[in-house]
C-alpha cells in the first residue's frame, strides 16, 4: 500500500495544478491511490472536500485538524465505523460500499445534510 506522506502530498499538489501551501488547498483528490491509513493532512486546513474513494482505508481518522472540512467522499473502502473524531463542519459524507455495521456519531455532525452509507 501506498503511504500518504507529507512528500507525496506536496508533489500530488504540485502535479495537479494545486497550491504548493497546503493549507490554501480547498479540495484535495486522493482517490484510488491505495492508501490504507489517511496521514500528514495536519497542514491542510483549508480543506473543504476530500475525495478518498477507491483505497484500502479502515477508519476515518487523520482529518481531525480539517476545521473547514464540507464534503468527505470515502466510498469503496474497508472502513468499519464512523469515528467521533469527524469534523463536525461536515454537510457530506459518502462511505457507501465500505464494511461499517453500525451507524454511531452522527449526531455529533450537526450540519449533515446528506449521508451515504
Amino acid at each position: 500500500m501506498l503511504e500518504m506522506t507529507e512528500e507525496w502530498l506536496k508533489a500530488h499538489c504540485k502535479k495537479h495544478g494545486m497550491y504548493s501551501t497546503p493549507s490554501l488547498n480547498d479540495k484535495i483528490f486522493l482517490h484510488f491511490q491505495g492508501f490504507g491509513r489517511i496521514q500528514h493532512l495536519e497542514e491542510y486546513t483549508g480543506l473543504r472536500s476530500i475525495f478518498l474513494e477507491g483505497n484500502g482505508l479502515e477508519d476515518l481518522f487523520g482529518l481531525e485538524r480539517c476545521k473547514n472540512l464540507r464534503c468527505l467522499y470515502a466510498q469503496q473502502n474497508m472502513i468499519f465505523a464512523i469515528p467521533r473524531t469527524l469534523p463536525t463542519s461536515l454537510s457530506t459524507l459518502n462511505v457507501s460500499n465500505n464494511n461499517v455495521r453500525k451507524l454511531e456519531n452522527l449526531g455529533r455532525l450537526p450540519v449533515l445534510q446528506t449521508l451515504q452509507v
